[in-house]
């Protein structure tokens, strides 16, 4: 490290880039300590003493000091967060070519502007959604009776979750209604259709792209890392899901079941 900061090096661009690379990585619900890892060693190409970087579940801080320079910090506000492991991962790939010294840090973050535009459309997350489950229920040791049945109920999973992203309602509330229609539907199919079904096997299939599953791990490993705000409060989040999901199956099979009385 230098005393001297290189006045051909164009720290903001460094900041920029690094910040960046972590807010896309928290969007996506990396691991905190994952997002740290990224960002300072990006800010360390500068050569610079001090590089710090602090990530939380819902904020990000970066530092870059040096004894003759003034400080850069930049604090970053995280308000919408996704699993997208497939993000994380390119992030991950732009930062160690830029480590390797096989990118420059334009184009670093040139192509970390690249992935932060790269989004799914609602069609392909909606095909995704439904193929998911569909075959999901074989999983479960479901018949094809079953995976029939299934297929309604699906396409209504698949609609609730795209209108509601369109309509920005709240993660929970998306939970609760999701569950609410699956236990409605399948109430009510277990009586009309005229084959066997499994009820209790199609209602766990179709919850299944529901479960915060990756926030919980996430959290467990944050936690066990020492980032006990991170990881608690991904652990939080992960019961709070559960909770709502329960709430609208129980909700849902109640109402299900009056309908068909």
């Amino acid at each position: 490290m230098t005393d001297t900061p290189n006045p051909e090096i164009d720290f903001e661009l460094y900041m920029d880039t690094a910040v960046l690379a972590g807010q896309i990585m928290l969007e996506s619900n990396a691991e905190t300590y994952r997002v740290e890892d990224t960002v300072t060693r990006i800010l360390k190409k500068t050569g610079l003493q001090m590089t710090d970087a602090l990530a939380l579940t819902t904020g990000l801080v970066a530092t870059l000091d040096n004894p003759n320079m003034h400080a850069i910090t930049v604090v970053k506000r995280i308000t919408e967060r996704t699993t997208n492991l497939n993000r994380v991962s390119r992030v991950n790939a732009v930062s160690r070519n830029f480590v390797e010294d096989k990118l420059t840090i334009q184009e670093a973050y040139d192509a970390l502007q690249n992935i932060d535009e790269i989004q799914y459309s609602g069609r392909q997350k909606s095909f995704a959604l439904i193929g998911f489950i569909q075959l999901f229920i074989f999983l479960m040791g479901g018949t094809f009776y079953d995976f029939l049945a299934m297929l309604p109920v699906s396409v209504a999973v698949s609609f609730v979750l795209h209108t509601a992203v369109k309509w920005k309602i709240r993660p929970f509330i998306q939970n609760l209604v999701s569950s609410f229609v699956i236990a409605v539907m399948t109430a009510i199919l277990s009586e009309l259709l005229t084959f066997p079904i499994q009820p209790d096997t199609i209602i766990i299939s179709a919850i299944m792209p529901l479960l915060p599953g990756t926030v919980l791990t996430n959290g467990i490993r944050d936690t066990f890392r020492g980032d006990y705000m991170s990881g608690a409060a991904k652990i939080l989040e992960a019961f709070v899901i559960a909770i709502f999901i329960a709430i609208g199956i129980g909700a849902g099979l109640v109402v299900g079941g009056e309908v068909i009385r």
